[in-house]
């Protein structure tokens, strides 16, 4: 890791509240001497400098090896920043420290007891925020999740190694997959050798599965993928489809990690994630696997960012490869690298000295399904993860801060809130898109508008359907005006969109697809409800579209843990059959307008005839 990525992460620590003070003293080093090489050392000494500063229960020392000087200039844009005094090691008693920190990559010579040398120190410090304090909290989050730590297996030196692994090993590791993509780029459609051919991909299909996906930043921190429909790829709804889903299920395992686990090089049925779904599809367990892993690099804030926004529930088993080489020692950890260690009789498993073939995630995924079965993961049996650490800003102690996590352990409060709660008048929310406004959702909103003082209806506002959001809109205000208590708004870009929902419109072609759109629902349950006072959302029940059934689901499991109550409705029929806009759509297309006359109000019907009669 470069000294420009560790001076980042370092900032990042501080600013998160877990201070390298506070890791030392977490550490049992109490008297810190921190020792330069030479004056060019200063390039880390003011960010150290900086924390041990604002950290009062501990003083630190700094010295320099060679060219003693009196004073470091901590700021070489010459701002009013005090210089930093110092002295020559020589003439410091070592005996008063109980540790030597030392700022160069070079080795002090001779040898000096107690000397840490500072790389190795902040690696653990920024592997201690980044990763353990994390993964921590997130147990403490969603108590009755299962949470795993796997590494990224790689290819390692060996007596037994076969010819092309030491040739991998020989070359620069990361760029043979992408030297390849090149080539095949520039072949002209002559045929290019590629560690692939075993399996009989032809070129255009290795250039796929090698094209980096397009990452997509989330308004909350959280990165999802561009969806890219391909045999080979399938990228749906933000992340990679896992092979043979089962429509019913009770828990849910995630795969949260970098390009091995989101399975870079190898088809989508073939990922780890497929074929462990595979093993368990044919013990018959009630699990659903998630392939929730993107291409990432040095990013190390993302796996958290997504990590935090899964819709885990107790029970649920969670993998997260936090893209460290340190292995995590507060919590289950699977080392991979011994799977592909020589001899073994799996074959070639390398596409090159990181990124391993489909034969590789076939192993990897036997061997944890191995563990989970051999360690009762499969079984409702609880684990008991340590607590995180209580993150000290400046020293000050949690008894003495104030935080809304404090008060709301408070119970005392956290009744008083409820009996609050009570008191206040209810409000709804419909979210339609009404392509469009049929009497079906005409009965919805009279049936939600009777039992709340207040409805809010949300027009879903991508321009992504048949009929236009301006038309949509219109039609919507037009059928619910005679009800007093409603109001029409546009959905934004924060409900069922692109943004936060892309499955939705293209819910044609995911019919047989597992889709989530927990985002959408904790968007609006967390953002949107607080900001208008809702207190229940509406649906009409969906036996025909399985993925607004899924979407349905979701709200059902996430909104009453916002205190928002959700009620599905069963949808209104005529002659036996539920009413629906597709209905409409179709009818329209054929001109039939005495059935469209049973199907949607006279304001509708009036809008659909002048516009589309001819």
């Amino acid at each position: 890791m470069n000294n420009d990525v560790i001076f980042t992460q370092l900032r990042d620590c501080f600013t998160a509240g877990y201070t390298l003070p506070q890791f030392c003293i977490d550490n049992n080093i109490k008297k810190p001497l921190f020792v330069a090489a030479d004056q060019n050392s200063a390039y880390f000494l003011w960010e150290i400098h900086v924390q041990f500063w604002y950290d009062k229960r501990m003083s630190a020392k700094f010295a320099l090896v060679f060219n003693k000087v009196d004073s470091i200039n901590l700021c070489p844009m010459n701002w009013n920043v005090p210089s930093l005094e110092v002295k020559n090691i020589s003439e410091i008693n070592l005996a008063d420290f109980d540790k030597i920190i030392v700022f160069d990559t070079r080795r002090l010579n001779p040898p000096v007891d107690k000397a840490i040398y500072l790389d190795e120190l902040l690696l653990k410090f920024i592997f201690r925020v980044y990763v353990e304090i994390p993964l921590l909290s997130f147990i403490q989050k969603h108590s009755g999740v299962k949470l795993l730590v796997i590494n990224h297996p790689k290819l390692k030196e060996n007596e037994n190694n076969t010819e092309r692994e030491k040739k991998m090993l020989s070359e620069f590791k990361e760029s043979l997959l992408v030297n390849l993509v090149k080539k095949i780029e520039e072949s002209n459609g002559e045929k290019v050798p590629t560690p692939y051919d075993f399996f009989g991909y032809t070129n255009q299909e290795v250039y796929e599965l090698l094209e980096q996906p397009e990452a997509i930043v989330n308004f909350d921190g959280s990165t999802s993928l561009q969806d890219r429909p391909s045999k080979v790829v399938s990228i749906f709804d933000g992340k990679r489809l896992t092979a043979n889903q089962p429509e019913h299920y009770e828990h849910k395992i995630y795969f949260v990690g970098n390009c091995i686990y989101f399975g870079w090089g190898v088809p989508y049925d073939k990922t780890v994630e497929s074929h462990l779904q595979n093993l368990i599809n044919e013990k018959n367990l009630p699990y659903c696997v998630e392939n929730e892993s993107q291409c990432m690099s040095l990013r190390y804030q993302d796996v958290f960012y997504n990590l935090n926004k899964l819709p885990v529930k107790s029970g649920d088993i969670v993998f997260v490869n936090p893209l460290f080489e340190h292995p995590v020692t507060c919590l289950p950890f699977i080392d991979t690298d011994p799977l592909f260690f020589r001899p073994h009789n799996h074959g070639e498993v390398f596409a090159d000295g990181l990124h391993i073939n489909e034969i590789g995630h076939k192993v990897l995924a036997e061997n944890l399904f191995e563990f989970l079965t051999k360690n009762n993961f499969f079984q409702d049996v609880e684990f008991h993860y340590p607590p995180p650490p209580i993150p000290h800003r400046y020293g000050i102690p949690k008894e003495n801060s104030i935080s809304p996590a404090n008060f709301s352990q408070n119970q005392e409060l956290e009744e008083y809130k409820k009996k609050l709660r009570e008191k206040r008048f209810s409000v709804g929310a419909i979210v339609m898109n009404c392509n469009p406004f049929t009497l079906g959702h005409e009965y919805l909103a009279e049936y939600a508008a009777a039992r709340v003082k207040k409805l809010y209806i949300f027009v879903v506002e991508e321009d992504k359907s048949e009929f236009k959001f301006a038309d949509r809109f219109k039609l919507v205000q037009a059928g619910v005006k005679k009800f007093s208590n409603v109001e029409v708004l546009p959905s934004g870009k924060f409900i069922i969109s692109q943004k936060t929902f892309s499955g939705y419109f293209n819910k044609e072609n995911l019919q047989d697809v597992a889709v989530d759109s927990s985002e959408d629902v904790e968007i609006f349950a967390r953002e949107i409800a607080p900001s208008l006072g809702i207190t229940i959302r509406f649906v009409g029940e969906e036996p025909e579209d399985t993925v607004t059934r899924q979407y349905n689901e979701n709200m059902r499991r996430i909104l009453p843990q916002y205190n928002i109550e959700f009620k599905e409705i069963p949808r209104r029929e005529i002659n036996g059959a539920v009413i629906s806009a597709k209905k409409v759509r179709e009818a329209l297309h054929k001109k039939d307008f005495d059935k469209i006359k049973k199907l949607v109000p006279k304001t509708t019907l009036k809008f659909l005839r002048e516009n589309f009669s001819a």
